[in-house]
C-alpha cells in the first residue's frame, strides 16, 4: 500500500515538473509591402532571454515591447491561475514574395524552448485581398464614413519651448520639449537619440512625469500635446547662448481603413525620429553699478528670518544663531553668509539644511543655516549683523538682507571640584606648575657579572651589520620598480577605464538595485542606463557625449559581435530610456535589471 502511494506521488510530481511550456508565434499571413506589421511571441511562463529568428528581407522597426497579463480564479475552493507574457516586434518588408520565418527561442528555468515558424506573403501595396472585392455596399459606406471622421493626415512634430528668452545672468528659466501630434494613437517615447550639452548653463533636472496629453491650439489647429522632457537652466555668462537641437524617437499607431470583429479600426505601428529645433537665449549681465561687495551670485527673490538661542549664557555654554532663507530663484547657488563672532568665541562649521523643490520659475523653498559658537571668556560682546546680498529679479536691483546686532552677556563659569575633577576654568586661571629643567634619563648598558662591558649584539663588518644596509636598499629598489610600473599602467586613462569597465558597471548595477528596492523608479532607470552606457563607452573607448545607438552598433559589428547581441544592446538602451518617462511595475523593473545584467555579462564574454 505504501509503495502504491509513493508511486502515485511520484507520478504527480513528475507531471508537474514536465508541464509543457507554451511558446508560440502569432503574425499575419499576408501583409502589404512598405507597411509596418507586427509579430508577437506569446509565452505562458516568466522568461526574458528571447532570441528572435533571422529575417532576411525584413527591417526591424521597433521592439521587443513586452506586456504581461495574469488572472486568478477560485472554484469550489480550488485556486487556478494563468500567466502570459507577450513580446511584440514591428517589421517592414519592401520586396513582394513569400517568406518562411524560422522559430524563436526563449530560456525558461534553464531550459530552451522553440516557437512555431511562420509563413508570410508580402503583396504589392496596390494589391488587395480577394475577400475585399466581395464586401457589401453597406460595409464600403461605413468605411468611407469612418475615413471622413478621421483626420486625413498624420502630423507629429516637436517644439522647443522656453519659459523666458531674455533673462539676467543666473536667473532661472525652464526648457521644455513638447510633442505635438494629430491623426495618431498610442504615441510613446521610444528613446533619446541626442541631447544638447547645455554649454553656458548650469542644468538642474526636473521630475519628468509620464506622458499626459492635452489639447492645445497651434497655428490655428488643435493638437494633442505632451511634454516629454523638462529641465531647469541657469545661465552662467552674459551674451547670446544657443541651445543645440535634440532628437527623440517615438512610436505611434496610425489608424487604418478596416475594422476588426469588435468594430475597432485596424491600424499599424510607425516609428519616427523627431528633431527639436535649436533655441537661443539672450542673457543680460548683472549690472556693476551699486553691486554690494558681499554679493555672491544669488538671483531671485528671497527673505531672511534670524533667531538666536540666547543672549545671556555662562562661559563654555553654546550659542546657536539660526538663519532661515526663503524664496524663489537659484537657491542652490546661494553661498552661506559669514558670521563674525567676537574674539574669545570658538566657532564651528555651520550646519545647512535644504528643503526646496524645482518649479518652472526656479528653485523654491527654504535654506536653514545653524551657526554654533562657544564663548570662553566672561564679559559683554556685540555680535555684528549678518548680511546676504542678492539681485532681485522682480525689481531688477540689488538688495541686502540683514539681521539685527545682538548684545551678548557672558557670565563667569562656575568652578566645580566634584569627584576630584576641576573644570570650566578660563585661561587666566591656569598656572604654571613647574619651571625646573627635567634631566634626560639615559639607559647605559649594564655590565656583565665580572664587571666587563657588555658586547654589542651587532658587530661592525658582520653579516648582520651588512644586512642592515643591504636589505633596506633592496626594498627601496623593489618599491621604485613597482611604483614606476604602477605609474606606467595608469598613465593611459583610456586603458584604465577599459580595465575597470566591468567593475564600474557592477557598482552601478548594485546602486540601481538599491534604488529599485527603495521605490525610486526614475533614479533606478537612470542608473540602469548609465551602467550600460558607461560600460560601452569604456569598452569601446568612445566618449559618452559621442555615444549613439548607431555608433554602438557599428563598433560592435566591427568587433565581431553577433547580430542578436547587437539588437539586444539597442533594445536594452531604448527600453531604459523609454521607461524613465513611462509608469512601470516592480516586475518590469526587476526584468529590466536582469536584462541589463545579462547584457553586460554577454558583452564581457565577447571580450571587446
Amino acid at each position: 500500500m505504501k509503495q502504491r502511494i509513493a508511486f502515485i506521488l511520484f507520478l504527480l510530481v513528475s507531471a508537474g515538473l514536465c508541464r509543457a511550456v507554451d511558446f508560440r508565434a502569432v503574425g499575419p499571413s499576408q501583409v502589404p509591402a512598405n507597411q509596418p506589421f507586427q509579430i508577437q511571441y506569446i509565452l505562458d511562463e516568466k522568461g526574458d532571454d528571447i532570441q528572435p529568428p533571422g529575417m532576411p528581407g525584413f527591417e526591424l522597426l521597433a521592439g521587443p515591447y513586452t506586456s504581461t497579463s495574469s488572472s486568478f480564479s477560485f472554484v469550489n475552493g480550488k485556486r487556478t491561475s494563468t500567466y502570459q507574457k507577450t513580446f511584440t516586434y514591428t517589421y517592414l518588408a519592401s520586396k513582394p514574395g513569400t517568406y518562411t520565418i524560422g522559430a524563436a527561442t526563449v530560456t525558461v528555468g534553464g531550459r530552451k524552448y522553440r516557437s512555431n515558424g511562420l509563413k508570410i506573403t508580402v503583396v504589392r501595396e496596390e494589391a488587395a485581398p480577394a475577400s475585399q472585392s466581395s464586401s457589401s455596399h453597406e460595409q464600403q459606406q461605413e468605411r468611407s464614413q469612418s475615413r471622413q471622421q478621421r483626420p486625413q493626415e498624420t502630423s507629429i512634430f516637436l517644439r522647443t519651448v522656453l519659459s523666458k528668452s531674455h533673462v539676467h545672468e543666473q536667473e532661472p528659466l525652464t526648457l521644455s520639449y513638447k510633442l505635438y501630434f494629430i491623426g495618431a494613437d498610442n504615441v510613446q517615447l521610444a528613446g533619446v537619440t541626442k541631447m544638447p550639452d547645455f554649454t553656458g548653463f548650469l542644468k538642474q533636472e526636473s521630475d519628468n512625469e509620464p506622458l499626459q496629453a492635452h489639447i492645445e491650439t497651434y497655428n490655428g489647429r488643435q493638437y494633442n500635446v505632451a511634454t516629454i522632457y523638462k529641465v531647469l537652466l541657469y545661465p552662467q555668462h552674459s551674451g547670446e547662448i544657443t541651445i543645440t537641437p535634440a532628437q527623440f524617437e517615438v512610436v505611434y499607431t496610425i489608424p487604418g481603413d478596416g475594422q476588426d470583429p469588435f468594430g475597432q479600426l485596424y491600424g499599424y505601428q510607425a516609428h519616427k525620429t523627431l528633431k527639436a529645433p535649436a533655441a537661443t537665449v539672450q542673457v543680460e549681465g548683472l549690472p556693476q553699478e551699486n553691486r554690494p561687495k558681499q554679493f555672491s551670485g544669488g538671483v531671485g527673490h528671497f527673505t531672511m528670518t534670524p533667531s538666536i538661542s540666547a543672549t545671556e549664557v555662562s562661559a563654555n555654554q553654546p550659542i546657536t544663531l539660526r538663519l532661515d532663507i526663503t524664496g524663489n530663484g537659484n537657491m542652490k547657488l546661494l553661498k552661506t553668509p559669514e558670521v563674525n563672532w567676537p574674539e574669545g568665541f570658538d566657532a564651528y562649521d555651520p550646519k545647512v539644511n535644504n528643503s526646496y523643490q524645482n518649479t518652472d520659475s526656479g528653485t523654491t523653498g527654504t535654506k536653514s543655516i545653524e551657526y554654533l559658537a562657544i564663548p570662553r571668556e566672561p564679559g559683554d560682546y556685540t555680535l555684528p549683523p549678518v548680511t546676504l546680498s542678492y539681485y532681485d529679479s522682480e525689481t531688477n536691483s540689488y538688495r541686502t538682507l540683514s539681521t539685527p546686532s545682538y548684545q551678548l552677556h557672558i557670565k563667569r563659569a562656575q568652578k566645580s571640584q566634584d569627584d576630584g575633577q576641576v573644570s570650566d576654568y578660563s585661561q587666566e586661571d591656569i598656572r604654571q606648575l613647574a619651571t625646573d629643567i627635567r634631566y634626560i634619563h639615559s639607559d647605559e648598558p649594564q655590565p656583565t657579572a665580572d664587571g666587563a662591558a657588555r658586547e654589542s649584539v651587532v658587530r661592525t663588518g658582520s653579516l648582520a651589520w651588512w644586512a642592515l644596509y643591504i636589505i633596506p636598499l633592496l626594498l627601496t629598489i623593489v618599491l621604485i620598480i613597482l611604483l614606476r610600473k604602477y605609474i606606467r599602467d595608469n598613465a593611459d586613462l583610456t586603458q584604465v577605464r577599459y580595465r575597470k569597465a566591468n567593475k564600474v558597471a557592477r557598482r552601478r548595477l548594485k546602486r540601481a538595485k538599491t534604488l529599485m528596492e527603495t521605490g525610486q523608479t526614475t533614479a533606478f532607470y537612470e542608473e540602469i542606463e548609465r551602467a550600460a552606457l558607461s560600460y560601452l563607452s569604456d569598452r569601446l573607448t568612445i566618449p559618452t557625449a559621442e555615444l549613439t545607438k548607431e555608433t554602438i552598433s557599428q563598433q560592435l559589428r566591427g568587433r565581431g559581435v553577433s547580430e542578436t547581441l547587437i539588437l539586444e544592446t539597442d533594445a536594452v538602451l531604448s527600453e531604459a530610456e523609454f521607461a524613465r518617462y513611462a509608469p512601470s511595475s516592480e516586475q518590469d523593473k526587476q526584468a529590466m535589471y536582469n536584462r541589463t545584467e545579462d547584457l553586460i555579462n554577454h558583452l564581457e564574454a565577447e571580450k571587446l
